[in-house]
């Protein structure tokens, strides 16, 4: 009877990773060689689109922008100190009090954590010494009178 499985020769000395790595050269050749095809195509649009008819309708909008530029740069250098003076020096100097003071921050935050602790463990240690202090030698606890509540009559002044 035969076996219907077909038979993988391995080399026992070869690794299957080596094998795996001979790939790797031919792999990024054709990855190079396919993004040079992407970038001489893009180039080839580009210089299309942008080509000698392009130039012409484009350059009055080109010069027309560059005078805008300049007729504008005084209320560009104003908005960018009004943005300097309103937004920027007062973010840096937020910034670098917020990093000066980090230190006192994380100090009164541990603390703060600190208090919290000893003041729970304290309240803890209080409340089990009046527990074992209510007990008399025996070992039971003291016996409670109850409290009688006795309810007053208040008369309110209207005035």
């Amino acid at each position: 009877m035969t076996s219907s499985v077909p038979s993988t020769s391995v080399n026992p000395g070869q690794a299957p990773i080596s094998v795996l790595i001979q790939y790797i050269p031919i792999s990024a050749n054709y990855l190079a060689k396919t993004a040079r095809s992407l970038f001489r195509f893009a180039s080839w649009l580009l210089r299309r689109t942008l080509s000698y008819p392009s130039a012409i309708i484009l350059s009055p909008l080109a010069i027309l922008f560059s005078i805008s530029l300049y007729i504008l740069a005084p209320v560009t250098v104003f908005m960018q100190v009004l943005l300097d003076v309103f937004v920027l020096m007062p973010y840096n100097m937020v910034i670098y009090l917020v990093d000066a003071m980090y230190p006192v921050y994380v100090f009164c935050g541990v603390a703060c954590i600190t208090g919290v602790i000893v003041g729970v463990l304290a309240r803890q240690l209080v409340f089990w010494l009046v527990e074992i202090g209510r007990f008399d030698k025996v070992g039971r606890l003291p016996e409670e009178r109850p409290t009688e509540v006795v309810a007053e009559k208040v008369e309110w002044d209207e005035a």
